[in-house]
């Protein structure tokens, strides 16, 4: 394996370097684009504003409250339901959601936001707290912007795979998640020359344990015409460096984007399955063991587009979104197969939760297997159609292909919104392919979700 024994430390360094030097070349910033990148759409509340103006009576300290409420209800049915009707077959579950988030503006261009969430269902003892966004603001002179705390960023241009996005530990959910997406820690360093260039660093602190374990990663993006394109750069000490590269264009009425991400082979690491006492039945070995891959180059792409289609009079009221991800180390067949996981993990499975061996197997599929990137040929399309039969109805299709494991996941929604934030939707998920497969592994058929929610 590969190491790198250091100068990883200066990627998040080039920002501020950069901003020292071309400073004066930097037009005017709208801060509130700047702080609008987070994963949380914030809804303001004028009711709940405390102002004081500074001393220059221009800027002032703005407290902000928003949030929601969210009930669902869900109903999974496996695919032997479907054959027997068996009523045993239906696993019905039931959820609360609270959310609150803060939004505080202070003058100079201080900036705090926290987003604090509550869970509550049938089978907790208790209230569940979440937080999964919590970061503060601030500025040199209104010339280099930092973002300190746990964040969201949007790292990368694809609209569901990210291969050049290292920084994120929550992967983007084909099925839209019930609350926030998980922040990462770290600091994010943003230098804007004017509208054409920005530069991004990030110092990646998850999972902090030394002073070695700090990653950073570095972005610089450019505007050319209409098309956008970035470099970026991550690196971490013991690590191969990983470049990456994107871009966005339009062609006519459709817009275009790639994402790559190059690096080295033995960044990756996969189950050994000639150590692993799980797979090989030998007691008297370790029940999982990993191994790096080989030192060869490997390449991870994402190529997609998007447009809107105008439909009976209506501007706009159809978007469609297609998506092909190209990943090298995924496995040409089935990886399950590979690893043996069906009737032997499902045996595995009905021993005790306490049973050493289930432990292991369980470990084996959450650290051994990456969803949505296990493979090697992926594909996905979204579809929304607004306005549909009533303009407060949006109905949606969306599909998400695994072609290796020949499997896929499939969606149709119905969401009904009011002009007083109040909305009701209805999601059904079906999971087609055969038994060892990516998306049917769990054996689940498929399921219907309904939810309902207000935003204040």
């Amino acid at each position: 394996m590969k190491t790198v024994s250091g100068g990883f430390h200066a990627l998040a360094l080039i920002p501020l370097l950069a901003a020292l030097t071309f400073s004066q070349e930097i037009g005017e910033i709208d801060e509130n684009a700047l702080f609008s990148d987070t994963a949380i759409i914030m809804v303001d509340s004028s009711d709940l504003v405390v102002a004081s103006k500074s001393e220059d009576g221009i800027d002032s300290t703005v407290a902000s409250f928003s949030g929601g409420v969210t009930a669902v209800a869900e109903a999974a049915v496996s695919r032997d339901w479907f054959s027997d009707r068996d009523r045993s077959e239906i696993d019905p579950s039931a959820l609360m959601l609270g959310d609150l988030m803060l939004d505080v503006r202070l003058p100079l261009g201080m900036k705090a936001f926290i987003d604090a969430e509550t869970f509550v269902s049938p089978d907790s003892q208790g209230l569940s707290f979440a937080v999964p966004e919590l970061f503060l603001d601030a500025n040199i002179n209104r010339r280099v912007y930092f973002r300190a705390g746990k964040q969201v960023l949007q790292w990368g241009r694809g609209y569901f795979w990210n291969p050049t996005d290292l920084i994120n530990v929550e992967r983007k959910t084909f099925i839209e998640k019930i609350g926030s997406r998980e922040g990462t820690f770290g600091i994010k360093t943003h230098v804007p020359f004017g509208t054409k260039w920005n530069i991004y660093g990030f110092m990646d602190m998850n999972d902090l344990s030394s002073v070695d374990s700090l990653a950073a990663a570095a972005r610089l993006e450019a505007l050319f015409g209409g098309t956008e394109a970035g470099v970026a750069l991550w690196g971490k000490r013991g690590r191969v460096p990983i470049a990456g590269f994107d871009i966005s264009a339009s062609i006519g009425k459709w817009s275009i984007t790639g994402e790559l991400s190059l690096t080295d082979g033995s960044n990756y690491t996969v189950i050994d399955l000639e150590q692993s006492g799980l797979f090989t039945g030998d007691s008297d070995q370790d029940p999982i063991t990993f191994k790096n891959l080989d030192d060869d180059p490997v390449v991870r792409l994402c190529a997609g587009f998007m447009r809107n289609f105008d439909f009976l009079d209506v501007d706009d009221r159809i978007l469609v979104v297609g998506e092909f991800y190209y990943n090298q180390i995924g496995d040409r067949g089935n990886g399950f197969r590979k690893y043996r996981v069906g009737e032997k993990y499902d045996s595995i499975m009905t021993l005790p939760e306490t049973n050493m061996l289930r432990q292991a197997a369980q470990i084996a599929l959450i650290r051994g297997f990456e969803f949505n990137s296990m493979a090697r040929y992926y594909g996905a399309f979204f579809v929304t159609i607004n306005e549909f039969v009533a303009d407060d109805l949006t109905l949606q299709f969306n599909g998400l292909v695994n072609f290796n494991h020949h499997c896929a996941m499939l969606t149709a929604g119905l969401t009904y919104m009011t002009l007083h934030n109040f909305t009701i939707s209805c999601l059904a998920t079906g999971y087609a392919g055969p038994e060892e497969s990516e998306y049917t592994f769990t054996g689940t058929g498929g399921s219907v979700r309904l939810t309902a929610g207000i935003a204040f």
